[in-house]
């Protein structure tokens, strides 16, 4: 079964992922970006938890 490979997309990311050296940048810049986009969401968490203990009590006292 080669239903993939044969459309000419799939044969472009084939082609692009076993070429050595642009498949390692492709897969250097994903991983790259998944780590950094892991790491910001981490900063994110952290200052929301930081801004909660600052700010007003719940319920408002009037």
């Amino acid at each position: 079964m080669n239903f993939p490979m044969d459309e000419p997309l799939f044969q472009f990311f084939y082609w692009l992922v076993n070429t050595p050296g642009i498949g390692a940048a492709v897969i250097g810049l994903l991983v790259g970006a998944a780590v950094t986009v892991f790491f910001l969401t981490l900063r994110w968490i952290v200052s929301a938890k930081n801004e909660s203990e600052e700010g007003l009590s719940f319920p408002p006292s009037h």
